[in-house]
């Protein structure tokens, strides 16, 4: 952002409560860059994992499972369930949460349940090129390093239990 959303001055970077901000020149504003929440889900099939291919950037052509921004009036929940629908043509139940995921570099927090595939054939629609089940010991690369760390913490609970 470059203009103040108060008073149409100039923003600048300052180093304000440990961190770079952006802040008016003009009226002192200060303007917090917030993440957006994002939903998905683990969906299984058997032992298979639902994963589609991603239909826009970043990471196009890639694969990561189901995700969607949280829109106003919805819950984390209904996102996840909207986003297997849209993008890969299939019904889920949810079952649980697997966790909550950020860092100070990420626009987004992710939110992610686990759940199952409960109707449908995968198909790509929406924002996905294709959609599929795969093993989980021929998962293909997936688009982003925290997949990963989201795999790991489910392989984690699961052993747990």
């Amino acid at each position: 952002m470059n203009f103040c959303p108060k008073c149409a001055g100039t923003l600048e970077e300052r180093i304000l409560e440990g961190k770079t901000r952006q802040a008016c020149t003009v009226c002192d504003f200060v303007f917090y860059r917030d993440p957006k929440p994002v939903a998905g889900v683990l969906a299984f099939k058997g032992e298979k994992l639902l994963l589609i291919q991603r239909g826009n950037e970043p990471k196009l052509g890639q694969w990561s499972f189901p995700t969607g921004y949280v829109d106003i009036g919805d819950t984390p929940m209904e996102t996840a369930v909207r986003e297997a629908k849209e993008e890969a043509d299939v019904d889920v139940e949810l079952d649980r949460l697997l966790g909550v995921y950020s860092n100070e570099n990420r626009t987004v927090v992710l939110i992610i349940y686990v759940g199952r595939v409960v109707a449908g054939t995968p198909a790509g629609r929406a924002e996905a090129l294709d959609a599929r089940l795969f093993t989980l010991d021929t998962l293909p690369e997936l688009a982003f390093d925290h997949d990963y760390h989201i795999l790991e913490d489910l392989f984690h609970q699961n052993t747990d239990s």
